[in-house]
């Protein structure tokens, strides 16, 4: 998208504000071209900066739900476009497949801590 900066967005404004560089300076420190990308520029970092913020705001159960929801739309995006109201059903699918997984991966894990090849009990793993 843009060249590699001296400075990000937020410092160069700032400078500029506060009269330390001209408006030429903050383009060349911060690879930008036009005002119109330097907006796009400055608007991206806030809301990243609110995104990260929010993010650790979240507990652990929120991070896998927005995680679920997020696979949801990117793997059965079209059918939930057609029929919204399978979103539930989606979820639920995706939340036991995890779990399932999950189990069979510890399953897999203690059985090798305690010797054994951990295929005993373990069916999603062909070619143990």
């Amino acid at each position: 998208m843009m060249a590699e900066r001296e400075m990000s967005v937020d410092i160069a404004l700032g400078k500029w504000r506060r009269g330390e560089i001209s408006e030429l300076d903050v383009y060349r420190a911060t690879g930008v071209r036009s005002v119109a990308q330097l907006a796009d520029a400055h608007i991206e970092m806030i809301e990243a900066d609110r995104l990260a913020k929010e993010d650790m705001m979240m507990s652990q159960d929120e991070h896998e739900a927005a995680e679920i929801l997020s696979q949801a739309y990117d793997s059965y995006g079209d059918i939930l476009r057609e029929d919204p109201e399978r979103l539930p059903d989606i979820i639920k699918a995706i939340t036991e497949n995890r779990r399932r997984l999950n189990s069979q991966a510890a399953a897999r894990f203690n059985s090798h801590r305690n010797g054994r090849s951990g295929c005993e009990n373990v069916v999603a793993f062909p070619g143990c």
